[in-house]
């Protein structure tokens, strides 16, 4: 471990000062709005936008997740990125579709369609499965820290928490999305420079095939039915989770949103490589370490201390832009969908109170998901929960493509893709399939849901509903909120 005077723990303490620094400066002015504050005003440009987007997956999943994997299984890990980023490169066909609603949340563009309990029903297990994401988050950041220098677990998991709240508390959507430039930035041109270094470094690519043991280099090992899961449930996530079309619809323009969208897929095509190859290199080197530490491993090793101070930090700033996407999307739809209504609606709720309301909901749920993790509580069942359900919601988004959908199929259909996910996850444990890998939980939910919802529209149950309606009325009602606000203030 490096000492508290290290160039490596020096870096990355430098780093997250900076990374304070940017939220502050584009978190002014944030509290001036309810809109402003979880859209950002809906005014994210290109770039903000492409790197918020890239780095809410960036972390934990994307850098560590996939270099864990390869550590343990090769280079056909690199297929979760490649996969994730195909399916966000081929959801840009319904981004633009998804930006006309002029809505805040999953659940309210729901709601709107299938009714108001289907909008609660998608709030409540909203909330949980950012929460749960949010917890799933905090104890990563400070793993990494303590690992790579003196600073204790504890101090460095509070100090990651109190980060991560912070920035969100403070700034909302804008500041959340300017930490997230910074760190998909960074990490980014940090990857496309210092692997290439890593591996030279580590003998060059004939020592790294060499020393790994047999199937490594099997580009897909991992298998097809494991890949193509990948991709589909990526749909899902991209398609309908809060946390991804939150800055869908904080997007200054459809256009932006479907370019910034297409392009973070991208990127995120190619950046899988990168990291598995980090991975592979700790393996080939007979590294002596938890799989979970392959990526900090590799950097430290192989890398000068302040390149692979600046990418670790990097790195865990990239989990934490996963932790705050997900505590400001738990915050945001329960005030949206469960808070608002309890209120009986927003006309008698101003500016100011909403935004406040949002921030002490930031805080108790960042609180929450804190001392959950940091007491070892087992959540994973509530996470994979939380998660499925979340993804059932794609089959709501798909089935508002057909004119023939019914309001009254959408929760039915919700309720049996919930079950069925149940069924896979824990009782069947998402079964190998032909020995070609497993298929993630929430396909087969999420395709069980959209057979329902269209199965009961064409029979019949219940009335259609039209989405020019749908999408005018939406308008009209922020239109409204809009005009309240410039002619009785904030207060």
């Amino acid at each position: 471990m490096a000492p508290l005077t290290d160039p490596l723990t020096l870096t990355m303490g430098g780093y997250f000062v900076a990374t304070l620094l940017i939220a502050w400066w584009a978190g002014r002015g944030a509290g001036s709005g309810y809109v402003e504050f979880t859209l950002a005003g809906r005014d994210l440009g290109l770039p903000v936008y492409m790197m918020t987007y890239f780095a809410t997956f960036a972390g934990g999943g994307l850098t560590m997740g996939v270099a864990q994997r390869a550590f343990t299984a090769g280079i056909s890990a690199q297929w979760y990125a490649m996969a994730e980023g195909l399916a966000w490169m081929s959801i840009t066909v319904i981004v633009g579709f998804l930006y006309a609603f002029d809505v805040v949340s999953v659940p309210e563009l729901l709601g709107r369609v299938f009714g108001d309990r289907t909008k609660y029903f998608a709030a409540i297990f909203t909330v949980v499965g950012q929460v749960a994401l949010t917890t799933g988050q905090t104890i990563g950041m400070a793993s990494i820290i303590a690992t790579v220098t003196d600073i204790p677990l504890g101090v460095a998991f509070w100090a990651s928490v109190v980060v991560f709240i912070a920035i969100t508390l403070y700034g909302g959507m804008n500041s959340v999305a300017w930490a997230d430039t910074l760190h998909g930035v960074l990490i980014i041109v940090g990857m496309f420079v210092a692997i290439p270094i890593a591996v030279t470094n580590a003998g060059g690519i004939d020592a790294i095939a060499a020393g790994v043991p047999s199937g490594h280099t099997n580009w897909f090992g991992v298998g097809l039915i494991q890949i193509g899961s990948w991709y589909l449930m990526y749909l899902t996530v991209a398609g309908a989770q809060q946390q991804m079309l939150q800055r869908t619809w904080s997007a200054r323009s459809k256009r932006v949103a479907m370019a910034g969208t297409f392009l973070a897929g991208a990127v995120i095509t190619g950046y899988g490589i990168l990291t598995a190859t980090a991975g592979m290199i700790a393996t080939a080197q007979g590294a002596q370490i938890e799989s979970s530490m392959a990526f900090a491993w590799t950097l430290t090793n192989t890398l000068p201390p302040v390149v692979a101070g600046l990418l670790l930090a990097a790195a865990v700033g990239s989990v934490m832009s996963g932790a705050d996407s997900f505590l400001l999307a738990g915050a945001t739809t329960f005030v949206n969908d469960l808070y608002i209504p309890l209120r009986g609606g927003r006309e008698d709720l101003s500016e100011r109170h909403l935004v406040a309301v949002t921030r002490a909901t930031i805080l108790a749920f960042g609180l929450i998901a804190a001392v959950i993790a940091f007491s070892g509580v087992e959540i994973i069942a509530i996470n994979t929960l939380g998660m499925g359900i979340m993804s059932v919601l794609f089959a709501g988004i798909v089935s508002m493509l057909w004119d023939g959908t019914t309001r009254e199929a959408g929760l039915p259909g919700f309720v049996v893709g919930g079950v069925v996910f149940v069924i896979w996850a824990f009782v069947l444990g998402e079964p190998a399939l032909f020995g070609q890998g497993t298929l993630e939980s929430a396909v087969p939910a999420t395709a069980a849901a959209l057979v329902t919802i269209l199965g009961l529209s064409y029979l019949g149950y219940g009335e259609t509903f039209d989405l020019d309606t749908v999408r005018d009325r939406a308008r009209a009602e922020r239109e409204r909120a809009r005009e309240r606000r410039v002619t009785y203030g904030n207060d």
